[in-house]
């Protein structure tokens, strides 16, 4: 503001509706033009939409149910694969539709592309969600070949008119405002543009459930991955050897790789953070950095996405830790008991995501002075007002969630089937510790899924 003064900004079209929301207010902005570029349009049945996914939830119980077979703590796990059946997206996303007074709903961002349309997001595809109509109009680069099964529209002169003639030219829209340039959102109808990628991310957290077998490959293969992978860094490092943050990451491949074949599903790397707390403290992705005796500790917070056809189906997120202090090695073992007694064990149907955060202070202020002794925690540090700038775990909702976090603010009740991670960063001292776990509420009891 400052900088611009009485200066109109100049935004590129590209720019995300998002930044122009908040410096509407502030200063003066000229948005460039955007250059018109014709599309396709075609209709997708939801009722095949549907039917694909139900399709791959079928034979996602029956692979999910030979992980959990004869896993004590998952027993019961197998009855609500059982119930695995529903399937309420386009019932939910009318309700969006209807909280808003939204004539249509335009998304582009890959995770609700795929969740409307069934099919894998592609460069310059988005949809058209028709509240009044209830139909799945799929936008395409002209010329891109259309999915089968899909009925031709027509071909348009630019999204906007499609919009327009699809919906009408003064309708309200819906849009991920992150996920959409400026001057597209500002062109896209004569009617209102409501921001609802919250409201959307919120959609995916609540329908988690509907993919519990996906979840579940998902967390049986991270924790297994994971905990094998640095069982053999440990069993290196025990030996003497010196090696790399490349060699580590390699060898999680490999696991990856050997313990994905026995599905029918694609099981592929979804993010990796994996760094020696020598280098540094915050998550990171590996490099060719040593890996020896004098290594403090090793974090390993990765997940995998299950996938078919390109459409991610499940995620995972989880953290685990090899400690090569005495002190890090303690407050790493507190920290898994923090993990699974202080957050998960709180979790059950009608907790409110907020509570749960201030329940984890509890728990954990008895244990700060003994992390202040082994000098895992300074003794004039503020403990409660640091930790309260930030979450004990999150839904997932096909990736981390943002609108439903274990923190403070946030009101969103938890309920049967709800799924999602548990968490505690610690990084003090030269030594970074990550414990996160993935967890599920069921009907009779609360699931730890990524628990061997």
């Amino acid at each position: 503001k400052e900088l611009a003064d009485e200066t109109p900004v100049c935004f590129a079209p590209d720019i995300a509706y998002a930044h122009y929301l908040v410096a509407k207010d502030q200063v003066q902005i000229a948005v460039e033009s955007l250059s018109p570029e014709a599309i396709d349009v075609v209709e997708l049945e939801k009722g095949l939409v549907e039917k694909r996914f139900a399709d791959w939830r079928r034979a996602g119980v029956e692979e999910a149910k030979k992980l959990v077979s004869g896993i004590a703590h998952l027993e019961g796990l197998d009855q609500e694969l059982d119930r695995v059946g529903a399937d309420t997206r386009f019932e939910l996303l009318q309700e969006i539709a209807s909280q808003h007074a939204l004539s249509a709903i335009y998304v582009a961002s890959p995770p609700n592309f795929s969740e409307i349309t069934g099919i894998a997001a592609t460069e310059g595809a988005s949809v058209l969600w028709s509240a009044d109509t209830q139909s799945v109009f799929l936008f395409l680069p002209q010329g891109a070949p259309a999915p089968e099964g899909s009925e031709a529209v027509g071909s348009f002169g630019s999204v906007s008119e499609a919009v327009a003639l699809l919906i009408g030219e003064d309708k309200a829209v819906g849009v991920e405002e992150e996920f959409i340039g400026t001057a597209l959102a500002l062109s896209l109808t004569e009617g209102e543009i409501i921001p609802i990628q919250t409201e959307l991310g919120h959609w995916r957290d609540v329908r988690d459930s509907e993919d519990l077998p996906f979840q579940v490959i998902a967390s049986r293969t991270s924790v297994t991955i994971m905990e094998n992978t640095l069982e053999w860094t440990n069993s290196r490092l025990e030996r003497g050897e010196e090696f790399t943050e490349l060699d580590i990451y390699a060898h999680y491949l490999e696991e990856l790789e050997d313990y994905a074949l026995q599905f029918t599903f694609d099981v592929e790397p979804y993010f990796t953070n994996l760094h020696s707390s020598n280098r540094m403290l915050f998550p990171g992705p590996p490099v060719d950095f040593p890996i020896n005796a004098e290594t403090r500790c090793i974090q390993l917070d990765a997940g995998v996405a299950v996938k078919k056809d390109g459409v991610v189906l499940g995620t995972s997120d989880m953290a685990r830790s090899l400690p090569r202090t005495a002190a890090g090695q303690e407050a790493y073992e507190y920290f898994f008991k923090a993990v699974r007694e202080g957050i998960i064990g709180q979790l059950r149907p009608g907790v409110i995501c907020a509570d749960v955060h201030e329940a984890t202070l509890d728990y954990l202020s008895p244990q700060l002075p003994r992390m202040i002794d082994i000098g895992m925690l300074g003794a004039d540090t503020d403990f409660n007002t640091i930790y309260r700038k930030r979450n004990v775990g999150h839904l997932m909702g096909k990736q981390e969630s943002f609108a439903n976090e274990l923190r403070p603010g946030y009101k969103h009740i938890l309920h049967h089937g709800s799924y999602g991670a548990a968490e505690i960063p610690w990084r003090y001292n030269g030594v970074a510790i990550g414990t996160e776990d993935l967890w599920y509420i069921g009907a009779d009891k609360t699931y730890i899924l990524s628990q061997r």
